[in-house]
């Protein structure tokens, strides 16, 4: 499960953020994997898609 790389910007207060435009397509990588693993069941997308930017984000901390 290859991931894109996260890019950090700086806000003016100096605290880091992830740039959300890159940040959607790694979430959505990432819960079809999630999907995939879970046996692809039907009306869990957005279970999905929040268990992936749960982690996307933890990671990106």
């Amino acid at each position: 499960m290859a991931l894109g790389k996260f890019v950090k910007v700086t806000t003016s207060r100096g605290f880091p953020k992830v740039d959300e435009a890159k940040l959607q397509p790694m979430i959505r990588e990432m819960a079809y994997h999630i999907w995939e693993r879970k046996g692809k069941p039907a009306g869990r997308d957005w279970e999905n898609w929040l268990q992936a930017e749960k982690q996307i984000r933890a990671k990106s901390k």
